[in-house]
């Protein structure tokens, strides 16, 4: 963070990495969201009694739509992360399943002091990536 001192305010580093991990953390809310929201779209049926097209398909098919593309840019942005800020990113936020602290440092290998210290270099990454800071 000491490096960044230069180009940021510490102001604005916490702010970024504090933005980086909410939107991080609404990865998994997402990808249910995905699941859940998942269009019927039905296909087309033709007569000759008019209808008034309320958008109903359409909305729903945009939010979906919407969503895909949120996981999709939160998986690239993790993805132009270094590799091992991309892979704490991953198992901190990516992975369907939750880890305490202590395992996802014992997982990368660090103590959980030096994880953090790349964790926060991985938020910050990220949020250079997806435009935050």
């Amino acid at each position: 963070m000491n490096d960044l001192g230069l180009l940021y305010s510490d102001d604005q580093v916490n702010a970024a990495i504090t933005e980086s991990q909410k939107i991080l953390k609404s990865y998994r809310q997402l990808k249910v969201l995905k699941k859940i929201k998942f269009p019927n779209i039905k296909s087309p049926t033709f007569s000759d009694m008019p209808r008034g097209g309320n958008g109903k398909v359409d909305s729903h098919l945009s939010a979906y739509i919407n969503v895909i593309s949120r996981i999709e840019q939160i998986e690239r942005c993790v993805a132009r992360c270094e590799l091992l800020q991309s892979i704490i990113l991953q198992h901190k936020y990516l992975d369907d399943t939750t880890y305490p602290q202590w395992k996802l440092a014992e997982m990368s290998g660090y103590s959980v002091r030096r994880y953090n210290d790349y964790l926060n270099s991985a938020l910050l990454q990220f949020a250079s990536a997806y435009r935050v800071l």
